[in-house]
């Protein structure tokens, strides 16, 4: 009996070690498949960033472009910094140069090379601004990027620059008890990084990725992963921090007064009868703005009229001179459109065009430069732009008022690029006329009022009007129509215009959107019709101006005008206005 039962207790002993074991065993392997793994993934293998590139990281996501990774910091793309911070890094691939512009300082810089130019002047600087990568593509140092305003960290292992970008906030929540960052939303995932409590991380998508308890987040050392909701701060939206930074004022050069400015056609020295009669015909005028210069070859030279005389006795009526730089042509020398886009693509000689330039104001003590670039093509722009650019430095350090002529906005001239050059320059000078050119298919004017008032609108979209000046014509087209086909038979000034009508005794007749005069007559079997431009229509437009309060009037050109012309405008800008036009103007 004793046996027996010594048995029995043998046997359930075994039972229960058997079993214990088993539960041992099952408990194990309960613990072993809820255990978060510990298995740390290094990150250079999570993100797989290429040997010799940086990740970049853009507010909460992985951007689409790596930066070059050299000399020990990030170089980012040209594209992305022009499209995030600043056009004004200027590519010539041709001459392997990189320009930035401020409003004081003209930089170039060669790509590979720690040694850069500033308005000339010899500087080093710790690493090169400028690398191209593989596809002699340009890249901007990441530092020198701080001048730009962009705000930014760096981290290594692997290597990654974290740009904050949006200024608008973001969902976020702070660590409440370690845990880690993974790969997936699994614990036994590959940990990426262990967080502390009082860390904080940022929602990615707003916190919409969210699986098995787990939310897709991003460290703030721009770790991105997923990571156990329960071990995390209720939400709370966050504001981005950036770095502080003002970008440098382009201080305008700009008169107190209103402008009121007449080009001069000259092609010759013998020219101070010519300003004696521009004066004596124009006694509200205060800048006279002679045709002086001209591109003459593609190295940056001109030809010129300009004498220290007339400047001297100009100042003497009381007039500020403006000179004119066109690239006309002129006795077959120079192609406006060919010839100014190698001058202005050429480093070389649109720094010696600059550098003739400011010679020249210098030399004949002139107070203002007025650029007059006309059939630039497409391809021109940028480089327009950029000469601008460099010859506004130059301009603003000795004082001179930088203008520039600008045809009326349309889509086919955007490449002037008004925005920018009311940047840049002190006045922008809007030629509000030659509506109808000569080789226009149709006859009409040479500035309706209708037409006048849309490029007004037009130029508000995109410059400071206070810095406009718009031009007005002096002069209209005479235009003949004989078997169906149009002809300009003659450009005259306002008096001959009258004279025309008064000799073929057509009757006008007053058009109230064109804000103009009209006549038409048949003589020899022609068809004749003119617009009329008169002080009348001088006045409407004026009145147009006024209402954006623009900085003056300009007008093509000195003698074309009536004696009355100047006062009429001048009291349309700024005398009293009539009850039509002030009723006009509080609408």
């Amino acid at each position: 009996m004793r046996l027996k039962n010594i048995r029995l207790i043998v046997a359930a002993i075994v039972v229960i070690g058997a079993l214990s074991a088993l539960g041992i065993i099952l408990y194990n392997g309960y613990r072993n498949s809820h255990k978060p793994s510990d298995v740390v993934m290094p990150l250079e293998s999570f993100y797989g960033v290429e040997e010799g590139r940086a990740m970049i990281i853009l507010d909460e996501g992985v951007y689409g472009k790596t930066a070059l990774w050299r000399h020990d910091t990030a170089y980012i793309d040209l594209e992305t910094v022009r499209t995030m911070y600043s056009h004004r890094f200027f590519w010539v691939p041709g001459e392997n140069l990189m320009i930035y512009t401020t409003p004081t300082e003209v930089f170039h810089f060669t790509p590979g090379e720690s040694g850069f130019t500033d308005n000339g002047e010899a500087m080093t600087g710790k690493a090169p601004v400028v690398e191209l990568d593989e596809n002699g593509d340009p890249y901007i140092e990441v530092t020198y990027l701080e001048n730009c305003g962009i705000t930014y960290s760096i981290y290594d292992s692997p290597h990654r620059v974290m740009i904050t970008y949006s200024t608008e906030g973001f969902l976020a929540a702070d660590v409440i008890a370690e845990t880690q960052i993974r790969v997936r939303q699994d614990i036994k995932a590959d940990l990426l990084v262990t967080l502390e409590p009082g860390e904080k991380v940022r929602f990615i998508d707003g916190g919409g990725i969210r699986e098995n308890g787990f939310i897709k987040v991003m460290s703030s050392n721009g770790v991105r992963g997923y990571i156990k909701e329960n071990c995390l701060s209720e939400s709370y939206y966050d504001d981005p921090v950036f770095v502080e930074f003002t970008w440098p004022e382009y201080n305008h050069h700009v008169y107190y007064d209103k402008v009121y400015l007449g080009w001069q056609l000259l092609y010759t020295k013998d020219s101070m009868n010519y300003l004696t009669s521009a004066a004596k015909k124009a006694p509200d005028m205060t800048v006279i703005a002679p045709t002086w210069f001209f591109l003459t070859g593609t190295d940056g030279g001109m030809t010129d009229y300009a004498t220290t005389e007339y400047v001297d006795k100009a100042h003497e009526f009381g007039l500020k001179v403006w000179a004119t730089y066109k690239n006309d042509t002129i006795e077959g020398q120079f192609s406006c459109t060919e010839d100014s886009h190698t001058v202005l693509s050429s480093t070389k000689s649109r720094t010696a065009l600059i550098d003739n330039i400011m010679l020249s104001v210098k030399k004949f003590g002139i107070d203002g430069v007025n650029i007059d670039f006309e059939m630039l093509k497409v391809d021109s722009g940028i480089y327009f732009i950029e000469f601008l650019r460099e010859l506004s430095v130059r301009c603003r350090a000795e004082g001179i008022v930088l203008s520039v002529d600008n045809y009326v906005p349309e889509n086919y001239n955007a490449y002037y690029d008004l925005a920018e050059q009311s940047k840049i320059v002190d006045y922008i000078i809007i030629m509000g006329y030659d509506q109808h050119y000569a080789g226009s298919d149709e006859a009409g004017s040479v500035s309706a009022l209708d037409w006048y008032k849309k490029a007004l609108e037009g130029t508000a979209a995109k410059t400071d009007m206070k810095r406009v000046i718009m031009g007005v014509p002096f002069y209209t087209r005479l235009w003949k129509i004989d078997n169906g086909k149009i002809y300009v038979e003659e450009t005259p000034d306002m008096a001959g215009a009258e004279a025309i009508v008064k000799k073929a005794k057509a009757e006008k007749t007053w058009r109230e959107d064109e804000g103009q005069y009209y006549a038409e007559w048949n003589s020899g079997g022609k068809r004749f019709k003119i617009w009329l431009e008169d002080d009348e229509s001088l006045r409407a437009k004026t009145y147009a101006a006024r209402e954006y309060e623009v900085a003056g009037i300009g007008a093509w050109k000195c003698g074309d005008e009536l004696e009355t012309t100047w006062v009429a405008i001048k009291d349309a800008l700024e005398g009293e206005l009539p009850a039509d036009e002030e009723a006009a103007g509080t609408e």
